[in-house]
């Protein structure tokens, strides 16, 4: 971060106090220590749910709104970025309202669950001129931006592929913490809630960020082969293996699961014709070149949760050229698990006898068996579960996603 003249502190509103909102606020906080923030307003429906939050805002002198709507009308011309850390299926409704209301907006990943709701997010940032800032935390990740760099100078030469694993484990009070948790669809609306449209979303968006050597842009999926599970007793998806073909020829194979025995990854390999990145999110960057050389990318040991509110102050400002993630970037990751869900939705229940559940004192987890050594082949030969002959697999076909513009399917 280069040094800049000091700057006025953007005054921001958080809406939400529970769950990820709880990172939200730790960001901001930062960004109050930084002097380039100021925690001005806040959004909490239910206060009386929450005694110690609103006792801390208004010894802050916090404002706190109960309604979305009335703090948007009360606080216009006062805050100026609008922070949603929000359950996905309100995302582009809460973003493009604010907006309208001449916010600035940093709604958290996923953008959207659908095409057209994050269709009409772009349409209504480009329309009033108002930015929506994804919390893609990964790419405001040194790391991540370093390897990119090195893609669009040609240091791997042409990319040929790129593969994706993550192995996460989750206990039934991961989707007991909400009501959206683990479902496909909510009163109504879409969620398609699971790892690749939230807990590992981020991986999926860097694998097309890595597919292009084009700065700033995110390839685009041109077909997609889903294959999505669940062994836990949810409707939703906990496990999937997605092949994507983008629109510039390159390959991608995404490994997910949250039933898995130990957390490991998420990796991302990054295959090109003169060398071989090897991305951990835990760690440095190793890169394997064609002639036998090896480089190392070390992370800057920055937080890149506050990466992503600092870049969304400094571009407010100008002091920053570039958002990370506008939320026109983020349209190929919507694109991608639409498209795996029209090529093999339902999520389908992986059969009792291939998977465990086991008591670990107060929590109840569920693993699918001889997943690790099923994820370290996928990913080690770019295959999908069924493709590699895992017995609880399905085959699916091809979708076209090209020219795709639209989600709609029956999965209540």
């Amino acid at each position: 971060m280069s040094e800049t003249k000091p700057f006025d502190p953007v005054k921001i509103c958080l809406v939400g106090v529970s769950n990820f909102a709880r990172s939200h606020k730790r960001c901001i906080d930062v960004m109050v220590e930084e002097g380039v923030g100021e925690f001005t307003a806040a959004v909490v429906r239910s206060p009386q749910k929450y005694p110690e939050a609103l006792a801390e805002y208004a010894e802050r002198g916090i404002t706190v709104y109960t309604d979305y709507h009335e703090f948007l009308e009360a606080e216009a011309g006062n805050v100026e970025l609008v922070a949603l850390p929000l359950s996905i299926q309100t995302h582009a409704e809460a973003s493009i309202a604010a907006m309208e209301a001449g916010y600035d907006v940093l709604v958290e990943k996923p953008p959207a669950a659908t095409v057209q709701d994050v269709d009409a997010m772009i349409e209504c940032s480009e329309r009033t001129g108002r930015f929506c800032d994804v919390g893609f935390q990964n790419q405001s990740k040194s790391t991540v931006r370093d390897l990119k760099r090195l893609v669009c100078d040609g240091g791997l030469g042409e990319i040929e592929r790129v593969a994706v694993m993550g192995e996460w484990v989750r206990d039934d009070g991961y989707y007991a913490r909400n009501a959206w948790a683990g479902q496909m669809v909510i009163d109504g609306a879409y969620v398609l809630d699971g790892p690749t449209n939230n807990a590992l979303a981020h991986y999926m968006f860097n694998a097309l960020y890595f597919a292009t050597p084009r700065w700033q842009e995110v390839d685009s999926p041109a077909r997609v082969r889903g294959e999505l599970y669940h062994a836990h007793p949810i409707p939703g998806e906990d496990s999937s293996a997605i092949a994507v073909e983008t629109s510039g020829g390159v390959p991608i194979t995404y490994l997910s699961t949250l039933a898995g025995w130990e957390a490991r990854g998420p990796w991302i390999r990054v295959e090109g014709s003169r060398g071989t990145a090897h991305w951990d999110f835990q760690g440095p960057c190793r890169i394997e070149y064609a002639d036998g050389s090896e480089q190392v990318i070390e992370p800057d040991g920055r937080r890149e949760h506050d990466e992503v509110f600092r870049n969304a102050i400094r571009y407010l400002r100008g002091v920053d050229d570039e958002l990370n993630c506008p939320i026109a970037m983020a349209r190929p990751i919507t694109v991608a698990v639409n498209g795996a869900y029209e090529s093999g939705a339902p999520p389908r229940g992986i059969d009792a006898q291939y998977i465990t559940r086991e008591d670990r004192g107060d929590k109840v987890f569920t693993g699918i068996n001889g997943i690790q050594e099923l994820l370290d082949r996928c990913y080690a030969e770019c295959l999908t579960y069924n493709d590699a002959g895992a017995p609880w697999g399905y085959a699916t076909e091809w979708f076209d996603t090209s020219n795709y513009t639209r989600f709609e399917m029956d999965l209540g």
